[in-house]
């Protein structure tokens, strides 16, 4: 019998907006349709499909387009001759290849770190800086804080990770050169950059955008059967 693919689709995207919904514990309650609506974006590919694989009716949720073309490659590389729940555990080490955010990395690495570099030239070549640090805040589209999130000052080893309240401070250790006067968000998810004012320690909020489209409506799921076998030539 030829094998049937398992696939996860959003045939028919909600226009209802997430933010103004009713937040609950773990998701939002659409009451145009009066539906929890689980937000699967911060969800690995084997939360998600195990979600979906579980539940007993249509699971209305929001996810990124980029996560939707994650899980249908991961669907379609599993082995056909065998039950794609073993598999579940490689889907959630897999590095993802479209995109996320790193806030993962936030638990690796502590908030505020930093990271001298020596400064090369001249020290008579620097113009007078009077600050030590700086920081802020980060926030997306929503302006709500982004926890998590990288900020780096491009040739230099300078580096920060945002908190819970998306605030993050940089400490030049050993002194930065003017030139390098400008902060950039390092995420697969987010872009964004500001200058650095050197006149003051508190900079002004770093809005980041997002890389990639989120979609809201009923998910649909068509796993593989078992009992689909592909035929040998």
């Amino acid at each position: 019998m030829k094998k049937t693919q398992a696939i996860v689709t959003i045939d028919k995207p909600c226009a209802q907006n997430w933010d103004e919904m009713e937040k609950k514990d773990g998701f939002n309650f659409c009451e145009a349709c009066n539906k929890c609506v689980i937000d699967f974006t911060g969800y690995s590919n084997a939360e998600i499909i195990k979600t979906l694989a579980n539940a007993s009716s249509e699971v209305c949720g929001r996810l990124s387009k980029n996560q939707l073309a994650q899980l249908n490659y991961h669907l379609a590389v599993v082995p056909p001759n065998r039950n794609w729940m073993k598999y579940l555990g490689v889907l959630a080490i897999g590095v993802s290849i479209f995109g996320q955010t790193l806030s993962a990395s936030a638990a690796n690495f502590p908030v505020n770190t930093e990271i001298s570099t020596e400064l090369k030239g001249n020290a008579d070549e620097l113009k007078p800086i009077t600050i030590k640090k700086v920081s802020g805040r980060i926030v997306g589209a929503d302006k709500k804080p982004l926890q998590g999130i990288k900020l780096i000052i491009p040739n230099t080893k300078y580096y920060a990770l945002t908190d819970k309240d998306g605030r993050y401070e940089i400490k030049f250790a050993q002194g930065i050169h003017p030139k390098n006067n400008i902060i950039i968000v390092q995420s697969l998810r987010f872009t964004g950059e500001i200058p650095i004012n050197f006149s003051m320690e508190k900079q002004r909020d770093l809005l980041a955008q997002d890389r990639d489209t989120i979609i809201l409506g009923g998910i649909g799921y068509r796993p593989l059967k078992t009992s689909d076998k592909v035929t040998k030539s």
